[in-house]
């Protein structure tokens, strides 16, 4: 028995479905039921505070998926963001120890390593995080090597930003909104030169990850990186999607000062565009290093940014134009 924390995410719902094709019984967790969640799955309604709860919906489990987080403050709240990211982490890490969990696999965030001036981002480089969600995620990562050195059997998943049909990262929906729905004025903007790197990663190659863990004991007690290959600069990526995907829209160069203040001035206004993960992404390089993953238990993406990206717009125009 296999238990989803956070059902309703893009991971949560990818999981899912290779869970249940590869005939895996299953239950859920998650703050309201999805519509869309499979009815082979048993559900569960809370936050994972309830420690009661929990106990509840752990029986009979022998694997946990722990995916459940708040990202962004503006929604819930800094207070309630916080618990979720590490008090509801840290009862699920009770609970499973108590009834003896064949395996718990955390999924953490890129995030937790800040802003890094070398690339690519080695597992056992420092974790000097920037924003509230990765000072959570480090807090809740040591949680569970905490839990570890108890006994407990983790593994923790570090991927970069996790983007593909189906995203409801306001960040993202926003550059897809600008570039293809704002008629003759849709344009994509890019930082400076456009020489920076930022990499992305499919769901389907995060779940095939969290699959590759579950199968190999090897990856017990270990924290992994999660990306894809070839990495192109902003530059490059935009107009490569840009010719792929026939996008009638201008490409857009201004300054990394003017992307700082405006981020600055929309940030009273609950503007969730250029908000401070946003600037880092268009100003900034971040490349994580997969290889230990993919050392260890073959993990290949089969993926890269410009699939992800072309991908996504597609999913896009057909869903929400």
């Amino acid at each position: 028995m296999v238990l989803v924390t956070g059902c309703n995410s893009l991971i949560g719902q990818t999981l899912i479905k290779r869970l249940i094709a590869e005939r895996y019984q299953v239950k859920a967790i998650d703050m309201w039921k999805d519509a869309k969640l499979p009815d082979e799955v048993t559900f569960f309604q809370g936050n994972l505070l309830d420690t009661d709860f929990i106990d509840e919906a752990i029986s009979d489990v022998d694997i946990i998926f722990h995916l459940m987080d708040v990202e962004d403050a503006s929604y819930y709240g800094r207070r309630f963001m916080k618990k979720i990211n590490i008090k509801s982490t840290e009862n699920l890490l009770r609970a499973a120890a108590e009834n003896t969990i064949k395996h718990f696999i955390f999924l953490s965030s890129g995030k937790v390593y800040g802003n890094p001036d070398v690339m690519p981002i080695k597992e056992d480089d420092p974790c000097k995080p920037n924003t509230s969600y990765g000072k959570d995620k480090v807090k809740a990562e040591k949680l569970c090597r905490k839990f570890a050195e108890d006994g407990l059997p983790v593994t923790i998943i570090r991927p970069t930003i996790i983007t593909g049909p189906g995203v409801d990262d306001a960040m993202i929906l926003i550059i897809l909104y600008m570039a293809m729905a704002m008629g003759d004025s849709n344009r994509l903007y890019i930082a400076g030169d456009g020489d920076s790197r930022y990499q992305l990663v499919h769901p389907d190659d995060v779940v095939e990850a969290l699959l590759s863990i579950v199968r190999n004991p090897i990856s017990i007690g270990k924290v992994y990186n999660i990306g894809s290959d070839n990495v192109p600069t902003q530059l490059e990526q935009v107009v490569k999607v840009k010719e792929i995907a026939q996008l009638d829209c201008q490409i857009k160069h201004i300054t990394p000062l003017f992307t700082r203040i405006l981020s600055i001035l929309l940030k009273p206004l609950h503007i969730h565009y250029l908000r401070k993960d946003h600037v880092q992404f268009i100003l900034s390089n971040f490349v994580l290093d997969c290889n230990k993953i993919k050392e260890e238990l073959k993990w290949i993406p089969k993926k890269d940014n410009i699939e992800i990206w072309v991908e996504t717009l597609n999913w896009y125009r057909k869903e929400k134009l």
